[in-house]
């Protein structure tokens, strides 16, 4: 190119200097043209050296590629300018720099690269509307929401701190004062600050509530996995079980899809992986450095209930874990509790007369309890699957008369102590089944009187949803049972009356004559002596109608040889 120039240079230095000469002489004659003309002919032809001189300086053209490579870095300028906190004016110039590049890079790309420039085309021009309804919104707008996100990102330094209850705090400062950018900005500003206010609200009942349970129960579901190696089947189950109930203990107390789906889905594995039934196990108290919040049980998702022995079981209502509150409700007080004085004593806070938590649905008057995610009121709880409950509350717990009507039909009306169906009780079970009398938790224990689907009935003690203790048993053929029970089955002293008039007094086993007893026939016959497994063996007498009558030994219900007639006197 240096080249290029120089020749340039020379070869307008001649021509200046031949026209220059030629302006001097005086007007050409013939001999004077052979030397003019190849001074012009030189002239015609240099301009292509300053062509190729401006081709070699242009710069090259611009690709779908380059643009994607300039717009990216620019995006990452812009964010990172926007994750320091720069002023709103240049943000909004950095984000119209990329949304610019995004604008050329789909005029030039196709295929998945317009789609890719497309997309972050629209999220840079959404920054940019936000920032610039920001700067409309003016300085105490802009304040307002730029100290709630620094609120936000010291409750998250907290939280990951396992600093439960100064991110709880923390994230309640920022729902403040994300209320108050709701308050001083207008338009997309005002709608952003609603939302994250809504998430900080969320985020803060979680910090206080839901993360130290999460936290138990991840470190024992770890514990578990870290030791199940060297467990024997029973204590493996008891494991699982254990940290079961911890992960549904988080998921009552969590707010949130996000906390509650990851709560859910460890506590469905564990299940899978056990693969019986769930019963709710008290897990080791927990470390004194994150204590779980002492708040009140609630009935979960009791089984439907099972028979044995024509004698219905009751399975009592599983404890559910802590009650949350209201998604509707304020979850905090003004002042965090910490710092309360005398002057600002707590107070219940009403609900409205319909509201959600979790899967619950409460309708009724209730009151959120102090300091606790509980409540106390009386009303109506239904749940997700179809459970309901109506009655009185105190602090979370069922107390007084209540019913109970489970997803499966089976119904549950009369006390409750301290969240526990037990006292005396109405329950009909889904196979058909009445019972009325003494409960514990759900289940017949004490007095009572059971009417089977079958046309069967008894009437005594129970003890675990069977007859046990004394009662009288009717079956539905007319026979009946009167004496000592023993699990749902005839076992000690009674007697027997059969339908068709036979009747039998004395020992029984399993509901059948053994050891010693006496059996008379309807026709008036009657046998006094020893009995195995309902037959007639030892010794005994045989007694008829007529006054005569057979003493000795019998076997397997047959007289032997071992044995004297006597008649009855004339």
């Amino acid at each position: 190119m240096r080249s290029s120039l120089a020749a340039l240079l020379l070869l307008t230095c001649c021509c200046a200097g031949a026209q220059t000469a030629a302006s001097e002489l005086p007007p050409p004659g013939a001999a004077a043209q052979p030397d003019t003309a190849p001074a012009a002919s030189e002239a015609t032809e240099a301009p292509p050296a300053p062509a190729l001189a401006a081709a070699a300086t242009e710069p090259p053209a611009e690709t779908c590629r380059s643009l994607s490579d300039k717009a990216m870095a620019s995006d990452l300028k812009a964010l990172t300018a926007q994750a320091q906190k720069q002023d709103l004016a240049a943000l909004v110039q950095l984000h119209s720099a990329s949304a610019g590049l995004w604008t050329r890079a789909v005029e030039l790309c196709d295929g998945r690269a317009r789609e890719r420039a497309q997309r972050n085309l629209a999220e840079s021009q959404q920054a940019n509307a936000l920032l610039n309804a920001q700067l409309g919104d003016g300085p105490e707008c802009s304040a307002a929401h730029k100290d709630a996100v620094t609120l936000q990102d010291l409750a998250r330094a907290a939280l990951a701190e396992r600093r439960w209850g100064d991110a709880a705090t923390l994230f309640h400062k920022s729902e403040d004062m994300w209320d108050l950018a709701t308050e001083r900005c207008s338009g997309a500003q005002k709608e952003l600050a609603a939302k994250r206010q809504e998430q900080s609200e969320i985020d803060g009942f979680n910090a206080e509530f839901c993360a130290p349970l999460f936290e138990r129960a991840r470190e024992q579901t770890q514990k578990l996995r870290a030791s199940s190696a060297g467990m024997g089947r029973e204590d493996k189950q008891e494991g699982l079980m254990v940290a079961e109930t911890l992960w549904r203990n988080a998921l009552a107390q969590c707010k949130g899809s996000a906390a509650q789906d990851s709560a859910r889905n460890n506590a469905q594995a564990l299940a899978r992986e056990r693969g019986t039934p769930w019963v709710a196990r008290n897990p080791l108290p927990a470390p004194a450095a994150s204590p779980a919040p002492k708040v009140a049980a609630l009935a979960a998702k009791p089984a439907e209930a099972a028979t044995a022995a024509k004698v219905s079981l009751a399975t009592p209502p599983q404890p559910l874990s802590p009650l949350v509150p209201a998604a509707t409700a304020p979850v905090h007080a003004a002042t965090p509790v910490a710092t309360r004085t005398a002057a600002e004593p707590a107070r219940p806070q009403a609900q409205p007369e319909a509201f959600t938590v979790g899967d619950m649905h409460f309708k009724g008057q209730f009151v959120r309890d102090v300091d606790t995610p509980t409540f106390t009121g009386t009303g109506k709880l239904s749940w997700a699957n179809g459970d309901v409950f109506e009655g009185h509350l105190q602090n979370g717990k069922r107390e007084g008369k209540g019913l109970f009507v489970w997803g499966n039909g089976q119904r549950y009306q009369g006390d409750w102590v301290n969240d526990a169906s037990t006292g005396r009780a109405t329950v009909d079970f889904t196979n058909g089944d009445h019972y009325e009398g003494a409960v514990v938790n759900a289940t017949p224990a004490g007095a009572g009187s059971m009417r089977y689907a079958s046309g069967d009935a008894y009437r005594g003690s129970f003890q675990a949803g069977l007859p046990h203790g004394t009662g009288v048993y009717v079956w539905k053929n007319g026979q009946t049972f009167e004496g000592d029970w023993v699990h749902g089955k005839p076992n000690g002293r009674g007697t027997l009356h059969f339908a068709n008039g036979d009747n039998y007094e004395g020992a029984v086993s399993d509901g059948r004559p053994d050891q010693s007893g006496r059996f008379t026939w309807a026709n008036g016959d009657s046998y006094t002596g020893q009995w195995k497994s309902g037959i007639r063996n030892g010794q005994g007498t045989f007694v008829w109608t007529t006054g005569d009558r057979w003493e000795g030994v019998y076997e397997n219900d047959q007289q032997t040889s071992i044995g004297t007639l006597i008649r009855k006197s004339p």
